[in-house]
């Protein structure tokens, strides 16, 4: 007796996590910015990214003339932040290592709650740091947006067919 009800409770748990999660990810498709930060992150440079405080600052340059913002930008020579955690919350740090889908330039991860921008890392691998417009792409990501897929736009799944152009799609 005691095992069918936890069966049952096992089994009614499962079917509303896989319910919440198809809602969740249609939702989200639905979207362009799937969520936002609630104040402006922090930006925190590791040491094995080897970008350049050039190419940072133009990155965040570019979102800012968007009304996307972040508190600062932390050059973590000491590997003191970045050696503790992958995530960390009100953070985007950017990484040159890290685990990379195949055929990707670069990738972004980010933590969310209820719509809301927890922390983000970057992974920007060294080979590819120099790239045009790839890092103010994962910014977008890092700023809670998807991809659009129209020629030209910033946030293009396809490196060769974005672009400077950015708008928020309806």
């Amino acid at each position: 007796m005691l095992t069918k009800k936890i069966v049952s409770l096992i089994f009614a748990v499962l079917i509303g996590f896989l319910v919440g999660t198809y809602f969740k990810v249609y939702w989200e498709q639905s979207r362009f910015i799937i969520a936002e930060w609630e104040e402006p992150p922090l930006v925190v440079v590791c040491p094995d990214s080897s970008v350049t405080k050039y190419r940072v600052h133009r990155a965040i340059e570019w979102w800012g003339i968007r009304n996307y913002r972040v508190s600062g930008v932390h050059w973590d020579v000491n590997n003191k932040m970045c050696s503790k955690r992958t995530f960390a919350r009100n953070t985007i740090f950017i990484r040159g290592e890290g685990e990379m889908p195949i055929d990707t330039y670069a990738v972004t991860y980010k933590m969310t709650i209820a719509s809301k921008m927890v922390s983000a890392q970057i992974i920007l691998p060294n080979e590819n740091k120099h790239m045009p417009r790839l890092l103010e792409h994962e910014f977008g990501h890092a700023f809670g947006m998807r991809h659009v897929d129209k020629i030209g736009h910033m946030m293009h799944p396809i490196h060769e067919h974005g672009g400077e152009l950015f708008w928020i799609p309806d």
